[in-house]
């Protein structure tokens, strides 16, 4: 990449942050007030761990076995804790500073570098086998059917043999002239691969092979300028039964069926914080923080929510039938899935929940960027 468009990409994201309102530029909105929640749902902490420090980047816990939760920190922790209680099993040092999050599978975990660096490592902690790829790595890997997929900086998703590292296959698509950083994780479901892109694509890819199952548009890139066509998705797609919806920035949100990629509906929207779903509707959290809901078979808006507005809203999840988000500050939100409206607010420790909540057993699981994990318990 040359230097103007590394310049060029670095200034996209300033701009994209500025919007989430992280502070970053000096004409970043300012943030709403934090709304004032009579909470009508009980919400409260199951269990935090502190792992590492503070960063920028957005980490997110991955699940390895029935009881276990790997979980990178700053500048190059990496621990294992049990999901039920936090209790660390172990913790280590690594040589070399993590920033692509972690991934694990098929007894194996997975980190990378800014460096293009990805470093393995078995379930109780020793290194397994690394691996020099193409370009840096902010998005954690997926790992499943003995395949370790990563995503680098330049377009390409590289799947590696889980045993050695061996490259099994490549995907690359050319990349437009502005991109946003992608941090987003691919989304695995039975044996394929769900990709956002550039271009405001999503591709949907064997885990096996790499090859390409289907290809579809998201958005399609309008305007008279660079940054006015930037319409990449940069955030994981969602997925509920047969299917499959994702947003773009300064774009549409569509769902399609995660068979075929056929559009089941598309609707104008900008997102780079992407969406969730239940049985009946389609969440998503836009650019400017609000959060929406779409109807999950027509598309069909059903209610928006702007009390968040400006700050830092990232990926929605939804939890015993609420629809959680955080913000900048730390704070995890509910809402009523039927109107929007909050129903129980939380605090963490005071810093941005970037990377998107988990469900697991039961539990949402939020990361901090101080470097703190927290299971929820949602009644």
């Amino acid at each position: 990449m040359s230097k103007m468009r590394s310049a060029w990409r670095t200034g996209l994201v300033a701009v994209a942050l500025g919007l989430a309102g992280c502070g970053t530029v000096s004409n970043a909105p300012v943030p709403s007030p934090l709304p004032v929640v009579q909470n009508t749902v009980s919400a409260n902490v199951l269990w935090h761990s502190s792992v590492g420090g503070g960063t920028q980047y957005r980490f997110l816990p991955a699940r390895l076995g029935d009881d276990k939760l790997v979980v990178a920190g700053a500048k190059n922790t990496l621990a294992l804790l049990r999901l039920s209680t936090g209790a660390r099993d172990w913790q280590v040092q690594l040589d070399s500073d993590i920033a692509g999050g972690v991934g694990a599978g098929d007894g194996l975990i997975a980190v990378g570098t800014l460096k293009g660096e990805l470093l393995t490592f078995a379930t109780d902690g020793k290194p397994r086998w690394k691996i020099q790829l193409s370009s840096e790595i902010i998005a954690p890997p997926a790992i499943a059917q003995n395949t370790v997929m990563v995503r680098t900086g330049d377009g390409r998703i590289t799947g590696l043999s889980s045993s050695d590292g061996t490259k099994v296959w490549q995907f690359q698509r050319q990349l437009p002239a502005l991109t946003l950083r992608n941090f987003a994780p691919l989304t695995v479901v039975e044996g394929t691969a769900l990709a956002g892109l550039a271009g405001g694509r999503l591709v949907a890819l064997g885990v096996a092979d790499g090859r390409v199952l289907w290809d579809s548009p998201v958005s399609l890139p309008r305007g008279a300028t660079e940054l006015e066509r930037v319409s990449d998705v940069v955030a994981a797609p969602a997925v509920n039964g047969n299917v499959t919806c994702a947003a773009a920035y300064q774009g549409r949100v569509s769902c399609f069926n995660v068979l075929n990629g056929s559009l089941i509906w598309s609707r104008e929207a900008s997102s780079f914080s992407g969406v969730a779903m239940d049985e009946a509707r389609v969440y998503l959290v836009a650019a400017d923080g609000a959060i929406q809901a779409f109807e999950r078979t027509s598309g069909r808006s059903l209610w928006r929510q702007d009390k968040l507005a400006a700050r830092g809203v990232g990926t929605p999840a939804v939890i015993n039938g609420q629809v959680a988000v955080a913000d900048y500050q730390g704070y995890v939100h509910l809402l009523n899935p039927e109107d929007g409206s909050f129903v129980s607010q939380l605090a963490t420790d005071g810093s941005r929940i970037a990377a998107a909540p988990q469900v697991l057993d039961g539990k949402l699981l939020v990361q901090t960027q101080s470097g703190n994990v927290y299971a929820l318990k949602v009644k």
